[in-house]
């Protein structure tokens, strides 16, 4: 499913270094250029090269979709120098904290990915495909990992919620926990692409006779439907047209044929609930996570602000 899009990334993985402001490629000797020194380590054009493949490898491997891939890699294009100094921060704290990771971690990690392909030789076909090593996997590998233990010891493990600030934030975002009106509906859908409108039609109108004479609705669906029962449906969350008619079926009650451009629908209302506000009890996790990644995110921000700030950073720009 991604073969085409694997085919573009290969093109960007291969090009898109020619477009990085600070440097204007002439030749492939100007991978060995220096585009940024960090303390007293030394970045070149080919570090930066190697760090985008090697992520784009790993997002592969772990399983991301296209659309993520294509994200991260946009991201690396603009700001790859700046996320790959903040990496080699991050590992240097780590080591300066000795920070290790056993080859066990590492191994786990890699299985997980494997058991994506279905069998060793699919992963080491993909590997291949993508130029990449399972030596470059294993060395991406350990470094995520290490940048993980870093953040744990240095931030997460330093964070707390306590109830009263789940409680005070409940309070304070009350609309962030209304639950809008919703109707349980069970529907019968034939599609205009499968037959005409006329045979949809006539379809429908035997479908109808058949629960007149009392047959059970799920039956019927599951007989002549093109579709599986639409299930919960929250106010707003449908087209207006489709609302007005599910949200004004009593239990029980049956719809009129409803013509969409798509095909017929029949709609059965089952289930109703009015609008309410969730119970602080129904959402004290909810909240609890969303606080956490609130100070999560200000914490973190924080600590690469002063890991830049204590280290010597230049970027060359030519």
């Amino acid at each position: 499913m991604l073969k085409p899009f694997l085919k573009k990334i290969c093109f960007f993985l291969l090009f898109c270094f020619c477009f990085i402001g600070f440097i204007p490629l002439k030749s492939f000797a100007l991978e060995d250029a220096i585009i940024a020194v960090v303390n007293k380590e030394l970045i070149t054009l080919k570090d930066l090269k190697d760090y985008i493949h090697a992520t784009y490898i790993n997002m592969l491997t772990q399983g991301a979709n296209e659309k993520e891939i294509q994200e991260a890699m946009e991201e690396l294009q603009k700001n790859g120098i700046h996320k790959l100094i903040e990496d080699k921060l991050m590992l240097s704290k780590a080591n300066a904290l000795k920070l290790t990771v056993n080859d066990k971690a590492v191994n786990q990690r890699i299985e997980d990915i494997k058991s994506r392909y279905g069998s060793e030789e699919n992963f080491t076909r993909a590997l291949i495909e993508n130029l990449a090593t399972m030596t470059e996997l294993k060395n991406k590998i350990t470094d995520q990992l290490k940048i993980q233990y870093v953040i744990e010891e240095e931030i997460r493990s330093k964070i707390f919620v306590n109830p009263e600030e789940v409680t005070n934030f409940y309070l304070e975002h009350q609309d962030k926990f209304k639950k809008p009106e919703r109707v349980n509906v069970q529907s019968i859908f034939l599609s205009f692409e499968k037959r005409s409108k006329q045979e949809a039609q006539k379809l429908l109108i035997q479908a109808l006779e058949r629960l007149e004479k009392k047959e059970a609705f799920e039956d019927v669906a599951k007989e002549v439907s093109d579709a599986p029962a639409i299930g919960v449906v929250e106010k707003g969350s449908m087209i207006p047209a489709i609302e007005e008619i599910i949200f004004n079926l009593n239990i029980n009650e049956i719809s009129k044929p409803v013509e969409v451009e798509a095909g017929l629908y029949l709609f059965k209302a089952t289930g109703k609930k009015a609008a309410q506000t969730a119970e602080l009890v129904d959402v004290k996790n909810e909240i609890q996570e969303l606080i956490f990644r609130m100070k999560f995110r200000e914490r973190f921000n924080s600590w690469i602000e002063k890991l830049k700030k204590e280290a010597f950073i230049e970027i060359k720009k030519q």
